[in-house]
């Protein structure tokens, strides 16, 4: 059964198709319940991902994040999710399916990398998704084939990421200090968003706290400063994010004019966007980059709604 009689009109039965789509990152997941095309309930919890969160969290942030669905009380026809996590941390996939089958008719669920969502988020089938948020990275579809690039983490890469650009403004920061060069604007940036008094502090904190979600929230305010590292460090973060771009063009083959969508939150600071859409647009020419404007759980929605309809 994929759908039940809602109504009718003229004598005949319409099809009423329940779907939901969940987006789990790194630090929040998101969901909607979608009933014929119209959104009807929206969720927020903390991360489900397991690898972020472990078994036991993961679990409890599902939980928080269905009792937020009062309406969530019929059988589900699919249910799409993207969560961060499933290609590396094993057992990711049957989690979710086995925490989420239940809620539907067919056991249909739809399991996907979070940066997957992008594309079907933006109505589009083949094209390019280069992700800037706490991490980076870069995947694509083109005519059946798909490639990645990057999202190695922040030990091993995440170029152009929020926690890539606190670190380089860091790094700016302590070579200031060995050339005996004054912090200038930049250091009261960083040393404000830390809370640290000085710049010794600040590097000792980095250290005891090296999660990426720690510092890549202090991006923003990097990309906003008066100072000229900071517009340098924009414009070495733009360059990163285009060259995830043409990577993953050159992995699939794709022809001139592929669409490349930018997504992630740091995507809505105006002047990153601006230098990434112009580094994109010059290395991949004839390409057009553009900012994603649905949020990504709408791709998992999708997924979600086209399992349905396969039913």
């Amino acid at each position: 059964m994929m759908a039940e009689p809602a109504s009718t009109q003229n004598g005949r039965y319409r099809v009423m198709t329940r779907v939901l789509g969940l987006d789990i990152g790194a630090s929040t997941t998101r969901a909607q319940l979608v009933v014929d095309d119209s959104v009807v309930a929206e969720a927020r919890a903390a991360s489900a991902s397991m690898t972020a969160a472990g078994p036991a969290r993961a679990d409890a942030a599902i939980a928080h994040l269905l009792a937020q669905l009062p309406e969530l009380t019929a059988s589900l026809d699919a249910v799409g999710v993207g969560a961060a996590g499933v290609i590396t941390a094993p057992g990711t996939r049957e989690f979710i399916t086995a925490r989420l089958a239940p809620l539907t008719t067919s056991g249909r669920v739809v399991v996907v990398d979070d940066a997957s969502l992008v594309l079907p988020a933006a109505g589009l089938t083949d094209g390019i998704a280069v992700i800037c948020g706490t991490g980076s990275m870069g995947t694509g579809c083109w005519h059946g084939r798909s490639a990645w690039a990057g999202g190695w983490g922040y030990l091993l890469g995440d170029e152009g990421s929020g926690y890539w650009i606190v670190r380089s403004a860091v790094r700016e920061l302590l070579a200031r200090a060995d050339r005996g060069a004054d912090a200038g604007p930049l250091g009261s940036c960083l040393l404000a968003c830390a809370g640290a008094p000085d710049l010794t502090a600040l590097r000792g904190e980095f250290y005891r706290q090296p999660q990426p979600s720690h510092w890549a929230r202090h991006a923003p305010a990097v990309l906003d400063c008066p100072d000229p590292a900071a517009a340098r460090i924009a414009e070495a973060a733009a360059q990163a994010l285009a060259g995830l771009a043409a990577q993953v063009a050159e992995r699939l083959g794709a022809a001139g004019g592929i669409p490349v969508v930018l997504a992630g939150g740091l995507m809505a600071n105006q002047g990153l966007l601006a230098a990434t859409i112009s580094a994109v647009e010059a290395a991949l020419p004839g390409s057009s980059a553009r900012i994603l404007g649905n949020p990504p759980v709408a791709g998992a929605v999708r997924l979600a709604a086209a399992a349905a309809a396969e039913q």
